[in-house]
């Protein structure tokens, strides 16, 4: 067979019905990879701050994560955040009791407010709280950890996909990787668009935690921010805003 044979039964490609399925896989791949690389890339689009209230996600870890993340929620307007979706490991005992705290605390704030109507107070104060398996436990084997991250990620990916969130707030917790992982998923195929905004802990002064080097490396955060202004120096896409509490 000749080369004109041989280029027009491989078509004007070069692929030929027997090499139709990889060639279709090899598309389907760089597609993928493209629209990852965007996502990672491109940020989400900014919410105009006269628009409706943000489908807000907040991942709860525990001890001083859970008492920064409700200093950071007092300085957030409910109004702008609503409804709120809280994401707890199924381990723990004490975030559920400071969420419900917070948000009747939130309720009774609204109702009180001369210029929130009966919609607005029904939006503003609605919440949700979802438990997911902790990723991995204190002291735990790496094999065990394996099982357990799938089990996490597959609830936390449900959870993200089911809530549609517009924005993604976490600070430390292991919990929040599945779950930002979710988010950014979610970007990937499009069933939602949501911001993830990453605060790392008071208590990292001259590193960030694993959670933050895995969010901040990746770039499944969208804004990283630290609360001393040597981790800003230090990991440049990082900001500096002051401290929480």
């Amino acid at each position: 067979m000749g080369w004109t044979e041989v280029v027009e039964a491989a078509g004007p490609l070069g692929v030929t019905p027997e090499t139709t399925p990889h060639f279709l896989v090899a598309v389907l791949v760089a597609v993928l990879a493209l629209r990852v690389l965007h996502v990672a890339f491109a940020p989400p689009p900014r919410r105009p701050l006269d628009g409706p209230p943000l489908r807000t996600t907040i991942v709860l870890g525990s001890g001083g994560h859970t008492a920064e993340m409700f200093a950071l929620l007092r300085a957030l307007s409910p109004r702008r955040y609503a409804p709120r979706h809280y994401i707890i490991a199924d381990t723990d005992t004490t975030s559920l009791v400071k969420a419900e705290a917070h948000e009747a605390a939130v309720g009774e704030s609204l109702a009180d407010a001369y210029d929130v109507d009966d919609d607005e107070l029904a939006t503003a104060s609605e919440y949700a709280v979802t438990r997911i398996p902790r990723a991995r436990e204190v002291g735990q084997g790496w094999v065990h950890s394996f099982f357990t991250t799938m089990r996490a990620m597959f609830s936390a990916f449900r959870a993200v996909f089911a809530e549609k969130p517009d924005a993604v707030l976490c600070n430390g917790p292991g919990t929040c990787v599945p779950v930002v992982a979710g988010a950014f998923a979610a970007r990937v195929i499009a069933v939602a668009t949501p911001a993830v905004v990453y605060v790392e802990s008071a208590a990292r002064t001259k590193t960030m935690s694993l959670t933050g080097r895995i969010l901040y490396a990746t770039r499944l955060a969208d804004e990283v921010f630290v609360q001393w202004e040597g981790l800003a120096r230090k990991y440049p896409r990082a900001k500096y805003a002051g401290r929480v509490c």
